[in-house]
């Protein structure tokens, strides 16, 4: 990799785009749509201003602010409102994460995906566990990135951290280590057509009884497919799967 200071910040921004704008302001008006009836948020960041764009009004996800307040902060936001223990998080994520990148063909930089947690102060409530994932959607003359979209979300997680490189189109992903400095590269999971069913039917809220009436099968079994998925991919609980299969695009 190379030994660029700033990948954030590439200085020759010109060239041509993925988007067209106005393409781009339909599409992402859009998904500020959908997302302002969800428990999600969207924005887009340029890394030669530092600005924040098209944020969808989710306060919650923000420290309480409206997206207007947090657009005027641009992503001093993040500095001044994460945890201070979680800061290293995201100088990892702004540094090692996106020079990652530059080991990818510009094709490649378009399909993958860093997804990472960390903690939001909120002076009214408790601190807040978010995820955040950020795509490529424009590149420079270069080949560098100058924009990407992010899509922040509640963590199913249980601590900050967990930064991870994730691609649809690839049967791996690669983690990051916080400790080691390192990256290592490992196959997904892929599941079976019983565990999608049933993982599928725990997301619509139902009870185990209720799942095996709609799979026509008894309690026992759901809870026999149930538990080899607990042991396949190493979580105790329903609720770390579901974080699991969600964090990993199993489904």
């Amino acid at each position: 990799m190379s030994d660029k200071i700033n990948l954030l910040f590439p200085r020759n921004t010109s060239g041509p785009t993925i988007f067209e704008k106005e393409s781009a302001n339909e599409y992402f008006n859009v998904l500020k749509a959908v997302l302002g009836t969800s428990v999600g948020s969207v924005y887009i960041e340029d890394f030669n201003t530092r600005k924040l764009k098209f944020i969808s009004e989710n306060p919650l996800l923000f420290s309480g602010f409206r997206a207007a307040e947090v657009e005027k902060m641009g992503y001093n936001f993040f500095r001044k409102y994460a945890k201070k223990e979680d800061l290293e998080i995201l100088r990892r994520v702004r540094t090692t994460g996106l020079k990652f990148f530059e080991c990818l063909s510009p094709e490649e930089k378009k399909v993958h995906t860093i997804t990472y947690d960390f903690h939001l102060k909120n002076e009214n409530s408790i601190d807040v566990l978010v995820n955040q994932r950020i795509t490529p959607i424009e590149l420079n003359d270069d080949g560098e990135i100058s924009k990407i979209a992010c899509v922040v979300s509640y963590s199913l997680n249980r601590t900050a951290g967990n930064i991870r490189i994730i691609s649809n189109t690839s049967e791996t992903y690669w983690k990051y280590n916080l400790f080691t400095g390192k990256w290592t590269e490992e196959c997904k999971i892929t599941l079976k057509i019983r565990e999608i069913e049933i993982i599928r039917l725990y997301l619509q809220g139902l009870k185990i009884e209720e799942i095996a009436e709609q799979l026509y099968v008894s309690p026992s079994t759901i809870k026999f497919h149930r538990s080899k998925l607990f042991e396949r991919i190493g979580v105790k609980n329903i609720i770390e799967a579901i974080s699991y299969v969600i964090t990993n695009n199993l489904i």
